[in-house]
């Protein structure tokens, strides 16, 4: 049985974070459509992990309504999950520009431009596809200061939010609802060409959807463990080592641009892998115990 106060402040606690992390997204975005500086969009890119841990902390001040989940970085305690946490999602990314160069074969290059996500020119030659896949993943997973940095969107989201909305809605239909809000909270970025090329078509807003997808996708999968372990370190490892080997693809393509198919997980069909683990995990998402 449901305790009234509880749904109460649980509802209270999620309008003011979102009211907080969306009003400063949409904001900024709002900002940099007026005067085009880019200086607001600047802020808004280097600062977009960062919202929302504050706005959690802000949150917590105003109503009074403390955290549902916790945040340990103690992980070896719970080795499957962290095994699943830092490989896993990566390596079906990997298994996904495999697709995608399988099916695009003309716009694979054999060389890693890399140098292109530091402002360089460095690049390596992909001699073994299937060896470059593994070295990526394990570099991903060992990717410890950006799985950290992760924190910062992952104690907003899912340790502090999630927990509000699975007392409210219940397990699958909160994951569900906190990717849809974590892909609004993206909208601002993605107008001006974050993570995806404005020459796609229907750009900006078929990049926007894009996002959309693919936050409720990764919300699901990141929503899973914290459920689960009631610890939000594993969201962050999965967010972190995304973001690590996200951006390999596009480095192997001529074009070095991400399309709405891909060659990024961004794009449809190198996201597909991660499409049917979401889908597997909705299907047990364990059901939280509800006040």
């Amino acid at each position: 049985m449901t305790d009234p106060s509880a749904l109460n402040a649980a509802r209270k606690a999620s309008r003011v974070y979102l009211l907080l992390v969306l009003g400063a997204c949409y904001s900024l975005g709002a900002l940099e459509l007026i005067f085009r500086t880019g200086t607001f969009y600047q802020i808004l890119a280097k600062g977009f992990t960062a919202v929302p841990v504050a706005a959690a902390f802000l949150t917590r001040r105003l109503t009074g309504v403390n955290w549902e989940y916790t945040l340990s970085l103690r992980v070896w305690e719970n080795g499957k999950v962290w095994l699943f946490s830092a490989f896993v999602p990566a390596l079906l990314i990997g298994c996904g520009a495999v697709i995608y160069y399988l099916s695009f074969r003309e716009q694979y290059s054999g060389v890693c431009r890399y140098g292109m996500l530091f402002g360089s020119a460095a690049s390596v030659e992909v001699k073994s596809p299937l060896l470059f896949l593994l070295v990526c993943v394990l570099i991903s997973a060992a990717a410890i200061p950006l799985q950290l940095l992760e924190l910062g969107e992952e104690i907003g989201w899912r340790q502090y939010l999630l927990g509000f909305q699975v007392q409210r809605h219940g397990s699958r239909k909160a994951v569900l609802i906190n990717g849809a809000e974590w892909g609004l909270a993206h909208l601002p970025l993605i107008y001006f060409g974050f993570n995806y090329s404005l020459d796609n078509i229907g750009a900006p807003w078929s990049n926007m959807a894009l996002m959309m997808l693919l936050c409720m996708v990764l919300g699901v999968i990141m929503s899973y463990v914290t459920i689960k372990t009631r610890n939000c370190m594993y969201a962050a490892i999965i967010h972190g080592a995304v973001n690590v080997i996200a951006e390999v693809p596009v480095c192997l393509s001529y074009t070095m641009k991400n399309g709405l198919l891909g060659p990024n997980p961004t794009g449809l069909v190198t996201l597909l892998p991660l499409i049917v683990l979401s889908a597997v995990l909705f299907r047990f998402m364990p059901e939280a115990e509800r006040p």
